[in-house]
């Protein structure tokens, strides 16, 4: 059985991760899911994620949900001051995947987007996007618009995804619905950038493809050469990757980054403190489960010393096998602190995912954690 406790712990050396609950889903509230973290001036900590109301099954990306946020005045371990951050508008379905990252001015960009109606899109399978950029100028507790990614798009993209490079752009990677919906959805992987600190937005010309339903929520981050990697979910039973040489605006083929995957939304970031990258995803694969090619679990991190050519052994978040950890995001603070998060449900008899409770989970540890001898 999926434990549902206050907290956990595990050991991977000298030093441990730490694991809590932000939200529990209620009746009222089945699901808490998609976030993202980031770190206020003095000390703080912010995050933004997607609150489910009665009305829609928990594990529906389409149920009507929320945009709501919450601070933490200690690091993390607990959370209060919950508050609405995004209603969904009137002749959307809900909103959906924040994204936050501070500008060098100081303010901090928060991105989203909002599924439009199910009749609005005719049709087809999935309904189209809206996604937009609004700015904080006083550490998130006001935010106001500041541009609009796209009005009505096949195109979606994962929490937690937006970087802001060395030059300054802000690239968000997104996936983009090349498929005939009469049949099979299939997505491709690119980005869309901004130069102006999100008021206007371009979208890549040439995408990256992959096999079966495609490439899925991608993430990204910039190499030491000013190469770019994204790192995406698939269908064939690993994680892939695509390299773009000019900032976004085209993509190679995709291929397998060698590492073992579900259908499964994997994370990548730059530790700030080592240069290392940092992989988090499910380390599982197979094809004979119920969905999703395997078990969202167990969750685990990795880091490459070599901008990605090889990676380390994974070490272990969270492993319950009756449990599914999914859509991780990654967070880092002035204190040498990591923070993941992800959501979590609990597997049905049958191997699907629970569909009435989602709970949001955080992991804390040192960035010492990843580099302990076993």
């Amino acid at each position: 059985m999926c434990v549902i406790a206050a907290g956990a712990s595990l050991q991977a050396g000298e030093s441990k991760i730490e694991t809590l609950f932000v939200a529990r889903a209620t009746a009222e509230h089945p699901r808490h899911s998609e976030a993202a973290v980031i770190e206020l001036a003095g000390g703080d900590l912010f995050i933004a994620w997607q609150e489910y109301r009665a009305g829609g099954t928990g594990d529906s990306d389409f149920a009507p949900n929320s945009l709501v946020c919450m601070r933490s005045r200690d690091g993390g371990w607990t959370w209060g001051e919950r508050r609405t951050l995004v209603a969904t508008p009137e002749g959307f379905t809900n909103s959906y995947s924040p994204s936050l990252v501070r500008l060098p001015t100081g303010e901090i960009v928060l991105t989203f987007m909002h599924y439009h109606s199910f009749d609005r899109a005719g049709k087809r399978l999935y309904p189209p996007t809206a996604a937009h950029c609004w700015v904080s100028r006083d550490e998130c507790a006001t935010f106001e618009p500041r541009g609009t990614l796209w009005g009505e798009e096949p195109i979606q993209f994962a929490s937690s995804t937006l970087k802001r490079l060395g030059s300054g752009r802000l690239l968000l990677p997104v996936s983009r619905d090349a498929g005939d919906k009469s049949r099979v959805d299939h997505y491709e992987a690119g980005t869309c950038a901004s130069d102006d600190g999100g008021a206007t937005w371009q979208l890549s010309e040439a995408w990256c493809d992959v096999p079966k339903r495609g490439a899925m929520e991608p993430h990204v981050e910039e190499l030491r050469d000013e190469w770019l990697l994204i790192v995406m979910r698939t269908q064939m039973g690993s994680i892939y990757r695509s390299f773009s040489t000019d900032g976004g605006k085209n993509w190679s083929a995709g291929e397998s980054l060698g590492i073992r995957a579900p259908e499964s939304c994997p994370a990548l970031a730059r530790i700030p403190s080592t240069g290392h990258l940092l992989l988090v995803w499910n380390d599982n694969f197979d094809p004979n489960h119920y969905s999703h090619g395997g078990k969202r679990t167990p969750l685990v991190a990795a880091i490459s010393i070599d901008e990605g050519a090889t990676w380390s052994k994974p070490r272990p978040i969270e492993t319950d096998p009756a449990c599914a950890f999914t859509n991780p995001g990654i967070a880092f603070t002035s204190t040498g602190k990591m923070i993941f998060n992800y959501w979590t449900s609990q597997y049905r008899p049958n191997g699907a995912m629970g569909d009435d409770r989602i709970h949001l989970k955080l992991a804390i540890a040192d960035v010492a954690w990843l580099y302990d001898d076993d």
